[in-house]
């Protein structure tokens, strides 16, 4: 059964890598090196221009997928095709929207 659910992470990762694609993200999957005076996390951080998604290839996938989450989960996903599935896990992960008025 462990196999299968790796598949599916895997699966999902790879999907959330080619919807940030398709947002204009650079996606970058890197051994992010840890020295002593800072800690490098996975995120999201603009190299000149270009937004870019950094994902620590040392985490597990599930962490990745959430890194991925956290970072689309606030953009306009209208125009992306993704799996129903992970639609509305992107969805849960919006932060709520103040009351207007």
């Amino acid at each position: 059964m462990k196999g299968k659910r790796e598949s599916a992470v895997e699966r999902t990762l790879e999907e959330l890598k080619c919807a940030a694609r398709e947002l204009g993200f650079d996606v970058r999957e890197e051994e992010l090196l840890r020295e002593v005076g800072y800690r490098a996390r996975s995120g999201t951080c603009r190299v000149g221009d270009r937004p870019v998604i950094l994902l620590d290839r040392s985490l597990p996938a599930a962490d990745r997928v959430e890194v991925l989450c956290a970072a689309l989960a606030d953009r306009d996903l209208e125009g992306v095709f993704l799996s129903p599935a992970l639609r509305a896990r992107l969805t849960r992960t919006q932060p709520p929207t103040a009351p207007v008025g």
